[in-house]
């Protein structure tokens, strides 16, 4: 039985993606990973379950910071805005790999950002999420 329902990834990068279903699947994280490859696609996608479906919206969801058109900051911005229309906000972590630590104190200040993970994702990140 895994983890979580159904998971977000929200990264530009095809090979991340493949390697994080990969795991995902491997360690029975989520029954269901939902990809998006920028950050409009990815709000599009959770305005789209909002306004249809949120039953499905994701328990949890992995973002990457850098990727165009829209990136993980503005998504997050953006994000913010949909708050109020969500029973229950799901936890964010964000998957990158900057090694800039102010990209990780400004993750944490949005309230629905839970984690930093640095690329690739282990085993071991994913047992960190509760």
């Amino acid at each position: 039985m895994s983890k979580f329902k159904n998971v977000l990834l929200i990264d530009d990068d095809q090979l991340t993606i493949l390697i994080c279903e990969k795991m995902i699947s491997l360690t029975a994280f989520a029954d269901k990973v939902m990809t998006a490859l920028n950050g409009s696609d990815g709000l599009n996608f959770l305005r789209n379950l909002i306004d249809n479906d949120t039953s499905n919206i994701p328990q949890v969801i992995l973002l990457d910071l850098n990727m165009p058109p829209l990136n993980g900051w503005e998504f997050l911005d953006e994000f913010t805005k949909m708050v109020p229309a969500l029973q229950q906000v799901p936890p964010f972590y964000i998957l990158s790999s900057t090694v800039d630590p102010e990209d990780e104190k400004r993750a944490m200040s949005y309230s629905c950002v839970k984690g930093f993970i640095s690329k690739p994702l282990t085993k071991e990140q994913l047992d960190k999420i509760v």
